[in-house]
């Protein structure tokens, strides 16, 4: 059964909702997009949206069969999210969830392309004792 190497960006991270669907996974480590992509705000989890230009910082995960067939059935591939070929900032290709470019009109950019980074809870940077 041949393996594939998937990259994820939001809700699939290490700690996040749905990262037990990449219990059988190998986690490869952490990874960038080329800056060739947008990262917007749905509502509670990102979507990664081609024709930008940010690099998408996530993670990267040799998959086999089945954890596909999951994920697919996750990002509602084909009919949502599209699992797409796309390079990342080394040069190799993965697979990933974008979503089309006119599903994501109005929605919030995420100019940082790090879905962590955005989502953190706000730090109090006032000074003096609290």
């Amino acid at each position: 059964m041949a393996a594939t190497l998937v990259f994820v960006y939001g809700t699939l991270l290490r700690g996040e909702r749905n990262h037990h669907l990449l219990h059988d996974a190998t986690a490869l480590g952490t990874a960038r997009t080329e800056a060739a992509y947008e990262l917007v705000d749905v509502g509670g989890y990102p979507a990664m949206v081609p024709g930008g230009g940010v690099a998408i910082a996530g993670e990267l995960y040799t998959v086999d069969e089945p954890t596909l067939v999951a994920l697919d059935h996750l990002e509602d591939h084909p009919h949502c999210y599209r699992r797409t070929p796309i390079r990342l900032a080394d040069g190799r290709w993965a697979e990933a969830y974008l979503l089309d470019r006119p599903r994501a009109d109005g929605m919030p950019r995420l100019p940082s392309g790090n879905w962590r980074a955005a989502t953190a809870a706000p730090q109090d940077t006032r000074p003096g004792p609290r």
